[in-house]
């Protein structure tokens, strides 16, 4: 993706996320979820590297996301897997890290980069 430009498109104000929060969005083909630990900003793919659960529906503690479907707990601030997936009585392995995505804001205004040429619809 060398050639790629990273665009930053606005996706909330940031009183929009509270602290401890966090806010789903779609950039063009991207999912992703804001979250707001500290009151800086973090984007992370919105989908569970396990089995696709919506970690904008997840419980927040600190900085780790705890993915609603099989409890695998992701760190907001650099997407690092820290726990794999819960299924009954048995605690699987890690699964896979979530990709993160640059934030930066501007005002009010929280806007994620996604390097991606063809972002938009």
């Amino acid at each position: 993706m060398e050639n790629d430009i990273v665009e930053f498109i606005t996706v909330a104000a940031k009183d929009e996320i509270a602290e401890g929060a966090s806010k789903p969005a779609r950039i063009g083909e991207h999912d992703v979820v804001v979250f707001n630990h500290g009151g800086n900003f973090y984007a992370l793919r919105r989908w569970c590297t396990h089995m696709g659960g919506d970690l904008s529906e997840g419980a927040i503690e600190g900085n780790v996301v705890t993915c609603p479907r099989h409890g695998s707990q992701f760190d907001i601030t650099t997407g690092k897997n820290l726990r794999g997936p819960k299924m009954g009585p048995i605690q699987f392995p890690s699964t896979a890290d979530e990709l993160t995505y640059q934030v930066k804001v501007e005002g009010n205004d929280i806007l994620v980069g996604v390097e991606d040429k063809n972002m938009m619809p």
